[in-house]
C-alpha cells in the first residue's frame, strides 16, 4: 500500500475520531503533517498550496499572528497563545492527498464518530454512566458545550442536507431519524451558541435545497419553530435557560449590569472595541492574558468589574481585532471569502459548504472558536475536505 493510501486512512480515522478524543487530535494532527511530507510530488502539493487563496491567507494570518510577538506585553504568553495554530496543518495534508472515495466516507467517518459521541451524551442524560467534564445538566462529553453545540448543529443540518438528496426511501427516513436525535441532544446542551447557528443555518439549509423560496421559508419556519416550542415544554433546562437570558437582556437594559453569562459577553466586546480604536492597526498583539480588557475596566468601565475575570473575549472578531487590528481582521475575513469562492460544481458539497461557513461564523461570534483545539480542527477538517473537493472536480 502506498503512502498516499495510508495518509487517506488514517484521514478517516482523523474525521472519526475528531469529535471524541484531544489526543487523538493531536497524534493523528502531527502523523498525517510528517507523513505528508515525504509523499511523492511534493513541491507540486505546496505550489497548489500556495495558488489557493483560502490557504493563502490562513497561513498569512499565522505568520501575522507571529510578527505581532514584536509588540505584544507578554512574548511567551504570545507563543503559547499561537502554537494552538498547528492544528490547522491537516489542511495541507486533505487539501492535496485526500482522493475522490475518500472524501464521502471522511464526512461519513466524522457522522459515525458524531453518533457515538451523541450516543455518550444521552447516557449521561438519563444517568447510565458519567464523563470528567459532564454533568445530567449539561451532557457534553469531550469538549466544552459551545464547542460541542456547533458539532452538533453542523451534524444536524448536514444530515438534513443529505435528506434532500438522498434517493432511497430507507436512507431518507435514516437520515431525518438521525437529524431528530441530533437536533434533539443540540438542545438538551447548554451551548445557546449552537442554538442560534441552527436557528439561522436551518433556513440557509431550505432555500438551497427548495426552489420555491417562499416554500422554503414558511417550510423551515414551521420545522424550527416546531423543535423550539418541543424543546421549551420538554426539557426543563432549555426552558430554564431561555428565561435566564430574557432576564439577562432586561437587568442589562435597565441597570447596566454585564455580570451575567451573556453580559460578561457583551462588556468584553465592548472593551474590545475601545482597544481596537487605540490599536487600530496592529492591535496589541497576540497574547493569552487579558490584561488589556482589566486595564481598561479599571482605567474607564469600573462598572464592569465582574467581566475582567474573562478568559478570552468569547468572539473571533472581537479577539482578532484587539489582538491584530485592521490588518489581522482583513486577514481572518478573506479567509472565509475565499473558502466561499471555492468553486465546487457538486450541489450536494456546495451546499454542505454554505452550512459549514454559516455554522462556523455565526458559533464565532460568541465563542472563540479560531483559538481551540476542536474548533481548530474542526475548521481543519472540513476546509481540507471542501478544497480537496475542488481540487479533484477540477483535475477531472
Amino acid at each position: 500500500m502506498s503512502l498516499n493510501n495510508y495518509i487517506n486512512y488514517i484521514f478517516l480515522l482523523y474525521a472519526f475520531l475528531l469529535p471524541l478524543s484531544r489526543g487523538a487530535i493531536t497524534i493523528l494532527t502531527a502523523l498525517l503533517f510528517i507523513l505528508w511530507l515525504f509523499t511523492e510530488n511534493f513541491k507540486e502539493k505546496v505550489k497548489f498550496l500556495k495558488s489557493n487563496k483560502t490557504v493563502v491567507y490562513l497561513t498569512s494570518f499565522v505568520l501575522f499572528s507571529l510578527l505581532s510577538l514584536l509588540w505584544t506585553d507578554n512574548v511567551s504568553s504570545g507563543l503559547y497563545y499561537v502554537r494552538k495554530y498547528w492544528y490547522f496543518l491537516p489542511i495541507f495534508v486533505i487539501a492535496t492527498n485526500v482522493e475522490k472515495k475518500f472524501i464521502y466516507q471522511g464526512i461519513s467517518a466524522f457522522l459515525l464518530g458524531m453518533l457515538i459521541s451523541e450516543i455518550i451524551s444521552y447516557g449521561i442524560f438519563f444517568e447510565l454512566w458519567t464523563t470528567r467534564h459532564s454533568s445530567v445538566s449539561d451532557p457534553t462529553p469531550f469538549m466544552s458545550h459551545v464547542q460541542y453545540s456547533m458539532f452538533l448543529s453542523f451534524t444536524s443540518l448536514i444530515l438534513l442536507n443529505r435528506f434532500f438528496f438522498e434517493e432511497q426511501l430507507k436512507w431518507k427516513i435514516f437520515y431525518f431519524l438521525y437529524f431528530l436525535t441530533v437536533t434533539s441532544n443540540l438542545f438538551l446542551n447548554g451551548g445557546r451558541t449552537g442554538h442560534v447557528a441552527f436557528a439561522v443555518s436551518i433556513f440557509i439549509v431550505g432555500f438551497l435545497n427548495i426552489k420555491n423560496k417562499i416554500l422554503a421559508f414558511f417550510s423551515m419556519l414551521i420545522l424550527v419553530v416546531s423543535i423550539f416550542y418541543a424543546a421549551y415544554n420538554i426539557n426543563p433546562g432549555f426552558k430554564n435557560r431561555i428565561h435566564s437570558s430574557i432576564m439577562e437582556t432586561q437587568i442589562i437594559n435597565s441597570k447596566g449590569s454585564f455580570c451575567g453569562s451573556f453580559g460578561k459577553r457583551l462588556g468584553s466586546w465592548i472593551i474590545a472595541v475601545q482597544i481596537f480604536l487605540d490599536n487600530p492597526i496592529l492591535g496589541t498583539g497576540a497574547t493569552c492574558e487579558m490584561s488589556h480588557l482589566q486595564e481598561y475596566i479599571n482605567q474607564r468601565h469600573l462598572d464592569m468589574n465582574c467581566v475582567k475575570d474573562m478568559p478570552s473575549y468569547h468572539n473571533n472578531i472581537m479577539q482578532t481585532i484587539a489582538d491584530f487590528g485592521i490588518i489581522g481582521l482583513f486577514l481572518y475575513l478573506m479567509i472565509f471569502y475565499y473558502l466561499f469562492k471555492l468553486k465546487i460544481k457538486d450541489k450536494q458539497y456546495f451546499n454542505m459548504l454554505i452550512i459549514f461557513i454559516s455554522i462556523y461564523t455565526i458559533s464565532s461570534m460568541f465563542e472563540t472558536m479560531f483559538h481551540s483545539q476542536f474548533g481548530e480542527a474542526f475548521l481543519a477538517l472540513f476546509i481540507g475536505i471542501f478544497i480537496a473537493k475542488s481540487r479533484l472536480e477540477n483535475e477531472a
